[in-house]
């Protein structure tokens, strides 16, 4: 086997989308994007048996604390069922992380350990521990199989939802949490379309929403656009709007119905809601965007990068409307595995994220969870010592940032801050 470096990106990106274990992180879409939005370099290589290509590695160079390494994201694309075609692949890498005198070379192949159901249990079936313990007895060091945001580069775990069954099916596996708010967008005209970067500075708005409320940084525009910019027809923007006229009409009508005759409390919250609405018309006008999506898709399989929700619209539950769209709309396009993109693996009410897994669940997901990160490191005492500035940089900076862009924001903030990127 040999490593050689490909330099059409046309043929390295056709052999990772053709491969079962695409990844979008594996193309040279992604090397573009973080040149672009992180100064980071980028190498295409290319791993051939005699003149066979059989698998392919994005290799980013960065520098870090003032040490340099090499990442490759999510792997190699090359058939995990072979040991030995594997082992000799990422022996080649070592090699080539030598010859560029890095500190270390990381990478997170994109391979599920075992099944699991949704809370987590295993099940019978697969387990490719082995290629855990195959990249251990050739010099790698395994992070270990932990729990939550532990400061891997990349999420271990994931919820995916099949779309192999037709629309119907799919939806009638959601929670009934879900279906009910997706039956009140039918009265409350609330829909959701595909859009285009246009609709960018609403993205960007709502991640403030949620900045103010979690306390990081927000993106930039450009930050957006590259990406978009950088994989083209694989991205996909959508945007779920309400009417709310035609929320107050749908409720008008519905409590004008025998129901709401005889119950008086009922009609009363409802009446409550038309109050609401008509506020927000006077806050935001008759009709506006209440949650926006940025996804990737490639191959057989889309991710969710970044979708956010208004804050002063959450009891509307829009992006339960946004995810049925995209389902449909990714099916439409061959996409069979919708990745939710991220979770912390612990499905116990005392995790911090637990919240986030019991939405993403309510979708009738599978579990996920990938082997996690490998480093090859060249020099052991200087890597303590990455392990404790990264550690304690990165503390730092988030703390700083929690202090800089947490803020307990009202409708008021909202307000401003839509009109400042919309006007």
């Amino acid at each position: 086997m040999e490593l050689k470096t490909i330099t059409d990106r046309n043929l390295f990106d056709s052999f990772v989308m053709d491969h079962p274990y695409c990844h979008y992180m594996k193309t040279s879409m992604w090397g573009e994007f973080k040149k672009h939005t992180e100064k980071m370099t980028y190498e295409m290589k290319g791993f051939y048996v005699d003149t066979v290509l059989v698998a392919t590695a994005m290799i980013l160079r960065g520098s870090y604390c003032g040490h340099s390494f090499l990442y490759v994201p999510k792997g190699l694309s090359i058939d995990y069922e072979d040991p030995q075609l594997y082992k000799e692949a990422f022996s080649l890498l070592k090699e080539y992380a030598d010859s560029q005198k890095v500190l270390f070379l990381r990478t997170d192949p994109d391979v599920v350990r075992v099944p699991r159901d949704i809370k987590g249990n295993q099940l019978e079936g697969f387990n490719h521990e082995s290629v855990t313990k195959d990249l251990q007895s050739i010099g790698y060091t395994h992070k270990g199989y932990g729990y939550g945001y532990d400061g891997s580069w990349n999420d271990r775990y994931t919820l995916i939802v099949d779309l192999h069954d037709d629309m119907d099916t799919v939806v009638s596996r959601f929670s009934k949490q879900r279906l009910t708010a997706l039956n009140r967008h039918v009265i409350n005209h609330v829909t959701t379309h595909v859009g285009t970067k246009k609709d960018i500075p609403y993205l960007m708005e709502y991640e403030q929403h949620l900045c103010w409320h979690d306390g990081f940084a927000p993106h930039s525009k450009d930050f957006f656009t590259s990406l978009m910019d950088c994989f083209g027809e694989h991205a996909v923007i959508y945007v779920t709007e309400i009417d709310l006229d035609g929320m107050i009409e749908g409720i008008t009508q519905e409590i004008s119905g025998k129901k709401y005759r005889k119950d008086i409390k009922a009609k009363q919250d409802k009446e409550k809601e038309i109050v609401w609405a008509k506020q927000m018309i006077v806050n935001y006008g008759h009709k506006l965007p209440i949650a926006v999506g940025l996804f990737l898709r490639m191959q057989d399989t889309s991710w969710d990068l970044y979708t956010y929700n208004h804050k002063d619209f959450t009891v509307i539950r829009a992006v339960d409307n946004l995810h049925r769209f995209a389902m449909e709309d990714m099916k439409a396009h061959g996409v069979v595995h919708y990745d939710m993109v991220g979770f912390s693996g612990l499905t116990t009410k005392d995790d911090a994220e637990y919240g986030l897994y019991i939405y993403k669940s309510s979708f009738s997901p599978t579990f996920t969870e990938y082997l996690g990160e490998f480093d090859y490191i060249r020099n052991e005492a200087a890597m303590k010592h990455f392990r404790f500035e990264n550690y304690a940089f990165k503390r730092l900076k988030r703390e700083i940032k929690t202090r800089i862009h947490r803020k307990k924001a009202s409708s008021e903030d909202y307000i401003k801050l839509a009109h400042s990127l919309h006007q």
